[in-house]
């Protein structure tokens, strides 16, 4: 499985596609609970139509970021790892190679600095978190809350705050998964959990912490913060939750992922 000639990656963007082969493609992820996720990409002797591609459009005062997918993994499992906009780009030259290093982001403009400024009275938080998604274009994922609540009245100004806000009353956390706002409970009662051990791509030792366990796996493109996995190894047998990671791939090099995880 963790052979070069099985590995697989795809960049879509302004309506065009870049493949590995005969593309050379690596990509770092981050990925955190409460926040955005980010990541950096690399393309390898793209051409000057290529790099233009990933310039962002003035619009008024503003610009417009291209939108940019990225699906990678194996040939018997891969799938959308990155999902969000190319908000700068830089080009540089390491021996006869030119490098595309492109950082992407989740809905940034939209997210960090969209102003809502909306009032709602007797609304449930569910329905506040969707209109205020609306108003500002940014997809909801799935959205369950570790409490149902209904505000008297509650002002939506800044979205970002707002968010925050909302889980916190309701008892609930939120990431983005692949450009989707996505809520579910702090303390989430869903059973369904993805074993990890040696067979399924575990990898090391998991390293204690002091609230959890360092893991490290095969890159795995579906595993993503949020998720309930049950390790087992030699020393370590325990169901957990995802708070945190780095995915790492590269068509000519490593490809794995580095997760924290806390007791579940």
């Amino acid at each position: 499985m963790s052979t070069l000639f099985n590995r697989v990656a795809k960049v879509k963007i302004g309506g065009r596609e870049f493949s590995y082969p005969p593309f050379s493609i690596e990509f770092t992820q981050e990925q955190k609970i409460g926040n955005l996720q980010s990541a950096t990409l690399k393309l390898y002797n793209p051409s000057p139509e290529t790099i233009r591609v990933f310039e962002a459009k003035k619009k008024g005062s503003g610009k417009i970021f291209p939108k940019v997918t990225v699906s990678a993994g194996y040939k018997e499992d891969s799938g959308t790892v990155v999902l969000g906009e190319a908000i700068n780009y830089s080009v540089s030259q390491s021996g006869v190679d030119r490098i595309l290093e492109v950082k992407i982001s989740d809905s940034t403009t939209k997210w960090s600095t969209a102003i809502v400024n909306k009032s709602y009275k007797k609304s449930s938080a569910i329905s506040v978190i969707k209109d205020a998604c609306k108003s500002i274009g940014i997809d909801p994922g799935e959205i369950e809350l570790g409490e149902n609540k209904t505000y008297d009245s509650i002002t939506v100004r800044g979205f970002s705050d707002s968010i925050r806000k909302i889980a916190s009353d309701t008892k609930s956390e939120f990431y983005f998964r692949n450009g989707l706002l996505t809520l579910q409970p702090k303390n989430s009662k869903k059973k369904q959990v993805t074993l990890l051990n040696s067979y399924s791509g575990l990898l090391e030792k998991p390293e204690k912490t002091a609230k959890g366990y360092k893991i490290k796996t095969l890159f795995l493109y579906s595993l993503c913060v949020g998720m309930i996995v049950k390790i087992e190894s030699k020393d370590v047998n325990l169901t957990a939750k995802i708070v945190k990671g780095t995915k790492n791939f590269s068509t000519f090099g490593d490809a794995n992922c580095e997760f924290e995880v806390i007791p579940a």
